[in-house]
């Protein structure tokens, strides 16, 4: 009797201790394909195609509590919107993937900081002399 309730205490021990250490599986989505639809229609046509489904991706790992983004693809969906000249939007996913991936932190600031330069550049050059 007394081995019985070691063995269920041990048991509920293992259980609970488990349980506590799921951890998140990356989710990938469709970022395969958006790479593969960049390559196969160069321009703005596969890179709106890519946006897309980006954005497909990052939503559906957001609704999922289960899962988490990809590292990368907050920084190529910011990458894709910088072409498009979506400056703010653009900072705001590099500013995402370096909060959700510190190890990243380091160049996300610095394409940030560039981003940031450039755009007070072009603010000066349009102001009248």
């Amino acid at each position: 009797m007394k081995l019985q309730v070691i063995h269920t205490s041990l048991l509920l021990a293992l259980v609970l201790t488990n349980a506590g250490c799921v951890q998140k599986q990356f989710y990938w989505g469709t970022y395969e394909d958006s790479l593969f639809s960049r390559q196969q229609h160069a321009g703005p046509d596969g890179e709106t195609g890519a946006a897309t489904m980006l954005v497909s991706t990052i939503n559906e790992a957001q609704s999922n509590p289960n899962s988490r983004i990809g590292p990368g693809i907050h920084a190529d969906y910011g990458y894709l919107l910088l072409k498009q000249g979506n400056t703010d939007e653009a900072i705001a996913q590099f500013q995402r993937e370096a909060s959700l991936y510190p190890e990243s932190k380091p160049l996300m600031d610095s394409i940030v900081t560039r981003i940031q330069e450039r755009k007070k550049k072009e603010a000066e050059g349009k102001q009248p002399k």
